[in-house]
């Protein structure tokens, strides 16, 4: 199995989506500081601050991390994600229990010319990010036909029992 790596647009949009997230929860927290007079405590005061260098050192530290370590591998039995920070996690799902693709775009995405490939399944869903657009159309394409052809092979499969049918025996009077 081969794994495919990310577009280096990927780290950009990595980049864009953790400084956005610490900003709004630097805003959140400074407006709670400031909504309760708590920069009146110091130790709250030196609290807040510690909290949004530890914030910050986050959104600058995580997305090359996270680029290096994000891998993905599509073959003809399962698709393999592997992704992760400080925990890294591996999704696997066999191609039998596709169920459906779908083709998603948030606004960070659209802004670096990414998309994301989401697969749902029996049990859930995994989700294959930061990929450029036409390659999320040819990974979608292709998966698409996959779960076409197991349907068709589970119709063919019912169609012909195992067992052919035993006769019906007469009873004689």
């Amino acid at each position: 199995m081969t794994f495919q790596t990310l577009n280096k647009k990927a780290l950009g949009c990595m980049y864009a989506a953790a400084l956005l997230g610490t900003g709004v929860t630097a805003a959140i927290l400074t407006v709670v500081m400031f909504y309760f007079s708590l920069f009146s405590y110091p130790i709250l005061s030196a609290v807040y601050f510690f909290f949004l260098a530890v914030l910050a050192a986050d959104g600058i530290c995580s997305p090359p991390f996270r680029y290096r370590r994000y891998r993905y591998a599509i073959d003809e039995e399962c698709i393999d994600v592997r992704e992760g920070y400080l925990w890294v996690e591996e999704h696997i799902v066999p191609m039998e229990r596709l169920h459906q693709i779908t083709m998603a775009q948030g606004p960070i995405d659209r802004m670096f010319g990414l998309t994301k490939v989401i697969v749902t399944t029996a049990g859930g869903e995994v989700t294959i990010r930061f990929l450029e657009y036409e390659k999320a159309q040819l990974i979608s394409e292709s998966l698409k036909k996959k779960i076409n052809q197991i349907a068709m092979e589970e119709r063919k499969g019912e169609s012909q029992p195992e067992h052919p049918p035993e006769p019906i025996a007469r009873q004689e009077k």
